[in-house]
């Protein structure tokens, strides 16, 4: 993102020019225009975190209910031998 924001920068300092016929709009729409595409990819990438986040929760629940499982079983076998 720190690159995309010296782009805009650039992008933008021709705006910085003294004179009243100086017109940004195109580059002030422009530098929006990259801001929202940034915004929007960064938004992406937390929601697909996100998802991933809470399928490996859910993979590490089962695990634990496997495990959970497997020593009540253990535990049985053992109370059964006695």
């Amino acid at each position: 993102m720190r690159m995309r924001v010296g782009i805009v920068a650039a992008a933008l300092a021709g705006c910085a020019a003294p004179g009243p016929f100086a017109d940004c709009r195109p580059e002030i729409d422009k530098a929006s225009a990259q801001l929202q595409a940034e915004i929007a990819e960064q938004q992406r990438l937390v929601r697909a975190a996100a998802r991933r986040e809470e399928v490996l929760r859910k993979q590490l629940d089962a695990l634990k209910a496997i495990e959970r499982g497997i020593l009540e079983r253990e535990e049985r076998m053992q109370t059964d031998r006695k």
